[in-house]
Parts: C-alpha cells; sequence; structure tokens
C-alpha cells in the first residue's frame, strides 16, 4: 500500500473527516484530503505522522476497528497500550520512503550493471526451430488457454504469429496482471526476451502503456528488463495517469490484423483466469479500437535516448533545465552544469572539441543555471575520492561518454577549478546548497531531479542511456532518494559557510596530494 491508501484506509475504518485530522495535525483539510487521494507526495515530517498515529490510535477503539487494523498492520492487537498502537500505526505510515529508496537503489544498481547492446540486426534469419514452432500455432479463430502456463503459451504463440508476417506492424501492448507468469521461469523469460528481439528485428514496432500504479519496485523491474529493447528505438512507452481501483485487471496484447492475447482477471487471481488467443480480423479490429481509446487517455511514460540520440537528449536537457523548479543533481563526479566555463573550455580544448556548438550550449546552460538561482534551490551531492584518483588522474568528467562519444577525465587543476566554483557559488547564491560526503560507493549513473516535475536518470557508462521521466510517482520516489543521500539536517538547514569550508579544506588536501604521498612514502 502506498501512503495515501494507508492514509485513507485509517481515516476510513475510524470515521475521521479531512477537517477533522487537519484540526489535529495542524494541516489545511483540503491539503488532507490531497494526501488522503495521491495528489501530495507522502508528507515526510516525522511530527505530522506521529500526530496521525496519536489519533488513530485513540479512535480505534471498537472490536472491528482493532480486527480490521490487525490485519492489515499485521500486528497482535492483544496490545490494548494506545501509545504502543500509535507507535505501530507511525512505524507503518512512515516506512513508504524506506522501501522506495530501496527500489530506487535496486533498480539504479541494476541499471549500472546492464550491458546494453543496441545494435540490433537488421535482419534474422528465421531458424528451423522457429519454423516447426510456427507451424504448431493454432489455426481456429479464439483458442482457449488457462491460467498462467496458459498465458505463456498464448503469449508465444502470439509472437510466433507476428514473426511469421512478412509486413512489420506496431504491437500494441498492455497489462496491469502481475508480471510473475513472465519473469518467474527462467527458462520462459529467456525465450520471451528471444522472440521479442526477433519480432522487433524485423522492423516491428511497439506501443505499450505501463501500469505505473504497481509497486514501484515491481515497475522499476518491468522498466530495468526491458531496458534492452527500449535502446533500439523501436518501442514508445506509455502510463494512465490517474488513479484505478486495481480490483479488474487486464492483458491486451494485439497485433493489427494478424492476432491478439485477451485475458482479464481479478486481484491476483491469474492462476484460474482464461487466455484468449484470438485470430478473428473483426474481434482483433475491436481490440485495436479499446486499445487506442484507452491510450487517447495515456501519456508518454518516458523518452529514452543513446549515443545516436545525443542531440535530442541536448535539446531535452535544455528545455528541462529552463523549467522554474528547486533541482537536486548526484553525478559520478561533480555536475556539468556547476563546471565554470575555464575548466570547460579547458576539457573540451583537450579533447579536440573546443569552438564547437557544445562550447556555446554549455555556456547558455550555465547562465539559465545561475538565472534560475535567484529563485530556486539547487543541491548538488558532492563525492568525496580518494586521493590515489587525483594521483592517476582517475577522476570522471560527469557524462563525458555522451558528450564525446568516450570517458574523459579531469586533471587534478581542472577538478580543483571545479571545486574553486562550488565554493564560489555557495558564498554567492543563498539558495545553492552542496554537501560533501565521504565513502559514497563508485557510480556510473546520474539522477538529476525537478520537484513535482520530472527526473533525468542516466546510464554513464558506455554505452550510455538516459531516460528522461516525468511520471509523477517515480519523480517523487528519486527525489526522495536524492534527498536521502544529501542527508535530511543538510537538506532542512543547509550552512553554506559550514560546507565552503570541507571544500576548502578538500581542495588542500587535493592541490598538495604531490607532497601528501612523499610522505606517505
Amino acid at each position: 500500500m502506498q501512503f495515501f491508501e494507508k492514509l485513507d484506509f485509517l481515516m476510513n475504518i475510524t470515521n475521521t473527516s479531512n477537517s477533522a485530522l487537519g484540526q489535529k495535525v495542524k494541516l489545511d483539510p483540503s491539503y488532507i484530503s490531497r494526501l488522503r487521494k495521491g495528489k501530495r507526495n507522502a508528507t515526510k515530517d516525522e511530527a505530522v505522522i506521529n500526530k496521525m498515529a496519536d489519533y488513530f490510535s485513540r479512535h480505534c477503539v471498537s472490536d472491528y476497528q482493532r480486527k480490521a487494523l490487525s490485519d492489515t498492520l499485521n500486528i497482535n492487537m492483544s496490545v490494548t497500550d494506545t501509545y504502543e498502537i500509535s507507535v505501530y500505526i507511525a512505524k507503518w505510515l512512515g516506512n513508504i520512503k524506506d522501501d522506495e529508496i530501496k527500489a530506487i537503489e535496486g533498480f539504479l544498481d541494476g541499471l549500472n550493471k546492464l550491458n546494453i547492446n543496441s545494435k540490433m540486426p537488421k535482419k534474422m534469419t528465421e531458424t528451423n526451430k522457429q519454423k516447426n514452432e510456427s507451424s504448431k500455432s493454432p489455426q481456429d479463430e479464439i483458442s482457449i488457454y488457462y491460467g498462467v502456463k496458459g498465458k505463456r503459451q498464448a503469449a508465444e504463440y502470439f509472437l510466433m504469429e507476428v514473426l511469421a508476417q512478412d509486413k512489420p506492424e506496431t504491437l500494441l501492448l498492455y497489462s496491469d496482471e502481475a508480471t510473475d507468469w513472465m519473469t518467474e521461469d527462467p527458462e520462459f523469460a529467456a525465450k520471451w526476451a528471444e522472440l521479442m528481439i526477433a519480432v522487433l528485428s524485423k522492423g516491428n514496432k511497439i506501443k505499450i502503456i505501463h501500469t505505473v500504479s504497481r509497486d514501484l519496485d515491481e515497475m522499476l523491474n518491468a522498466i530495468r528488463q526491458w531496458m534492452p529493447l527500449y535502446i533500439t528505438g523501436l518501442i514508445e512507452p506509455y502510463h494512465y495517469p490517474k488513479k484505478r481501483d486495481g480490483v479488474f485487471k487486464k492483458t491486451m496484447f494485439v497485433c493489427p490484423g494478424v492476432s491478439a492475447v485477451i485475458s482479464s482477471s481479478v486481484g491476483q487471481s491469474i492462476d484460474q483466469a482464461a487466455n484468449l488467443l484470438v485470430r478473428n480480423r473483426i474481434a482483433i479490429s475491436a481490440y485495436m479500437e479499446e486499445f487506442r481509446q484507452y491510450l487517447n487517455q495515456c501519456k508518454p511514460l518516458m523518452r529514452i535516448f543513446g549515443v545516436k540520440e545525443k542531440e535530442s537528449y541536448l535539446q531535452t536537457l535544455w528545455e528541462f533545465e529552463k523549467e522554474k523548479s528547486d533541482s537536486m543533481i548526484k553525478t559520478e563526479s561533480l555536475s556539468n552544469v556547476t563546471m565554470p566555463e575555464e575548466v570547460s573550455s579547458a576539457i573540451l580544448s583537450r579533447i579536440g572539441i573546443e569552438n564547437s556548438d557544445l562550447t556555446d550550449y554549455q555556456t547558455q546552460r550555465v547562465k539559465n543555471f545561475e538565472k534560475n538561482l535567484q529563485t530556486n534551490t539547487f543541491w548538488e551531492i558532492v563525492p568525496v575520492f580518494d586521493l590515489e584518483e587525483f594521483k592517476e588522474n582517475r577522476v570522471k568528467v560527469s557524462f563525458s561518454d555522451i558528450m564525446s562519444g568516450g570517458s574523459v577525465y579531469y586533471t587534478k587543476e581542472e577538478y580543483i577549478g571545479h571545486l574553486e566554483h562550488l565554493v564560489y557559488l555557495l558564498n554567492t547564491y543563498d539558495h545553492f546548497h552542496v554537501n560533501l560526503i565521504e565513502g559514497l560507493p563508485e557510480s556510473n549513473y546520474m539522477v538529476y531531479a525537478k520537484e513535482d516535475l520530472g527526473v533525468i536518470v542516466a546510464k554513464t557508462s558506455t554505452p550510455p542511456v538516459i531516460l528522461a521521466i516525468n511520471e509523477t510517482n517515480m519523480t517523487a520516489a528519486f527525489w526522495d532518494y536524492l534527498r536521502d543521500i544529501f542527508g535530511e539536517k543538510a537538506y532542512q538547514s543547509p550552512d553554506n559557510l559550514e560546507e565552503a569550508k570541507k571544500l576548502e579544506k578538500y581542495i588542500s588536501k587535493i592541490r598538495n596530494i604531490t607532497e601528501f604521498f612523499l610522505k606517505s612514502d
């Protein structure tokens, strides 16, 4: 359950109005209403959560209320102490943040390790095995298969039917049923991936509607599993932006004029569901229209960029950074947008692309960034590197793989120049903050979030992949992930003078690196 679902449950079983809870926790009833409907991000204020928990514990006194609370929170309600119950409720209400942070960490770790080959063969030769399996495909206008095994069989026949066509089509895919049927069996998962690659290699395209109301971890895993296919540029991902009750679930795989797989279930009951493999042309047209009607109510989930889409990515980044919103960023080193002109010029000159459009682009980015600092806050997470990294020039320039086609590393002087500019920004702009953090694990990714607006997530190692996301819940989850790294105290009460002193001390150590290693020897 997400925070708004938990809050709604507690308010329902205690028959609490928005105004009553608002009065207790000192929040406007309209804000409580938005929290309850999921239109506002979960509150991170522990004091507010504790007050809510105290209120609900005092108003949960009847047997049916205690039973509902016991079943939902999975606790022993032989406990009668009101304070102890409030502790359980507060823990339950507040743990959504930890769960989401773990989900984001898992996604980034998987993205970091993902071996993406964006080269799709122009033509895949059909193997004898594929020909034999294709010949087994049912010829009935409607065939029915049951349960998880049946869903796998129907999906496999569907893809084989698509592969048998000479003319490429745009497949229409949607499912809000549990994805276990696709991922639990490693043998089927491998077969599914192989068939999907074969389908795309023949020039077919895909429009897919993702279900963002899933558990965040499941949603991110689904995106990660589709990533090798996304990078081909042949898949358009969408999402339905409004809340759904999630009781009735449906799967629709449609290939226009060829076949369709249709199934529906209630809750998690796909083990008993009937899966229809449809080859009737009129029925397929009806399912196509149903999909398109739903698609008209959806929004793009994200845009995906690789090396070939460099110009499109830079344009998207430009539009992203023009938006007025508080921002937070973590890269593998230091962000490009806080890089001073003399450092960026030195790096571009060193790699042979000075006086290019990229130079003008970077100059304009910095101007726009400093203009936004007049009104909006910018937080940057700065990792502390081992001094050995500077001795051997192993500190990477953030996102250099997509900017220059290969990894580029700071010289010691360039890195010091960048850090000194951070000190300047801290001393000049009240809305600019950094947190110098030791012990951060090495990473090859960037997370750049604008609160309530969107997030750019990138795998920065070769080959780089960039995701531009504006879905509300995912944006909030990545924002909370960065905020957790930055640290709540540093986030709530930033001390620019203290951080400037830390940076100057760090700069001094790097500047005296030769002397440091001579003493160590």
